[in-house]
């Protein structure tokens, strides 16, 4: 198994969806969870009981309330997450993707031990600003202020001392989607 990730607008979403196009079977975590939060008794009879029954809906939780809970309270991130990444860990290594897209890795380190290797997408600032502004319609400052949250994220000795003894693979994807795709066919090569 492979793991997919990078900072915010580098493109690992596109570097999935190229794998994808192959036939190659990707799993992206973030979808993953979402499922999850719908289909898994589990995890919301534990999301019931820790963050309250009104926190669930029939399509999963209440995205925007618990986005907001957990940005104001590290806290409640951290029993979230404590709840959330076994129960993903568990379904990801039942699956047996080729691919796990996902931009927080260092949280599922069961996971992490399992993948052979792991793609490190990447891109230039501005590439990343002008995506963020263009494909997802965050404003200037919103963009730059979620860029600046990942700041550490920009090197590849991050990535390394993030990852100790992980193969690692650095994808540029400043270029074009011309340019990206035919690094993912060389690296399948």
């Amino acid at each position: 198994m492979i793991g997919i990730t990078g900072s915010i607008g580098a493109g690992k979403s596109l570097v999935g969806a190229i794998l994808r196009e192959r036939k190659i079977r990707v799993i992206d975590a973030d979808v993953a969870v979402h499922h999850l939060y719908r289909d898994n008794q589990e995890l919301r009879s534990a999301i019931a009981a820790g963050f309250g029954a009104d926190m669930l809906t029939e399509k999963g939780i209440s995205r925007g309330r618990m986005a907001e809970l957990v940005f104001k309270d590290p806290s409640a991130r951290l029993r979230l997450e404590s709840l959330v990444y076994p129960v993903l860990t568990d379904y990801l290594l039942r699956a047996n993707p080729a691919f796990v897209e996902a931009a927080l890795f260092e949280n599922v380190p069961k996971l992490v031990e399992r993948l052979d290797e792991i793609w490190v997408v990447t891109a230039s600032e501005g590439v990343r600003l002008k995506r963020l502004m263009e494909k997802r319609g965050f404003s200037e400052e919103d963009a730059r202020r979620r860029i600046e949250l990942q700041r550490s994220r920009d090197s590849e000795e991050y990535w390394q001392r993030l990852f100790p003894g992980k193969r690692l693979r650095f994808i540029d994807n400043t270029l074009d989607e011309d340019h990206l795709r035919t690094q993912v066919k060389d690296i399948l090569k």
